[in-house]
């Protein structure tokens, strides 16, 4: 892992990989290996862990969970990871970076970048993990933005917003409402950073 021989706490001395699927896919302290044609057993696959709901259920009393399909794969997300969130800038030009992913190999062909709450949008840079082969994207996908503040925005408090869309041209939603559940799994809105400039 990273060039060093895998740490116990990540699974040595081997782990199952499966790319481009959820993370509980990917099976830490091999013991054997069954093929079956049957999901597993257990709450991971089974149970209530990586189950998808609407947003109106609000309980599980007479729901069958067991004949809801378990997540494989994650919608299309993005986040900030500078500016940070209560940072104060002085520039006339914000540089925001973060990183971008989407599930099923699904490449990042655009992040965009906000600071009037999505009226306008900068379009960022993308960088390592663009060139990802077409439907075999597994990794991250980093971005950068400069992005002008404008008079009516110096020396206030605003939002940095980011959403990525992939090949499938799929993209973040605005708001968590329309998909937020009950395990509040697979919500990929927009990601939000406030920050203030400071004249």
């Amino acid at each position: 892992m990273n060039g060093e021989p895998l740490p116990n706490e990540h699974g040595a001395p081997v782990r199952v990989i499966v790319p481009g699927v959820v993370g509980v896919r990917n099976v830490k302290w091999v013991g054997r290996v069954v093929a079956s044609t049957e999901e597993a057993e257990g709450p991971w696959q089974r149970g209530l862990a990586y189950k998808g709901f609407s947003p109106m259920v609000k309980e599980l009393q007479g729901i069958d969970v067991e004949k809801i399909p378990s997540m494989h794969e994650l919608p299309v997300q993005s986040a900030i990871v500078s500016p940070k969130p209560g940072s104060t800038t002085e520039l006339d030009d914000l540089e925001v970076r973060g990183f971008a992913w989407s599930g099923g190999g699904r490449g990042i062909v655009r992040v965009d970048v906000s600071i009037d709450e999505g009226k306008t949008w900068v379009t960022a840079e993308l960088a390592d993990g663009k060139d990802q082969g077409y439907n075999r994207a597994w990794a991250w996908t980093f971005w950068e933005a400069s992005v002008p503040v404008p008079p009516e925005l110096q020396g206030k408090e605003f939002t940095v917003l980011c959403r990525a869309v992939d090949s499938a041209y799929s993209t973040q939603p605005e708001r968590p409402e329309p998909l937020w559940n009950l395990r509040g799994l697979n919500c990929n809105c927009w990601h939000r950073v406030p920050i203030r400039h400071a004249e």
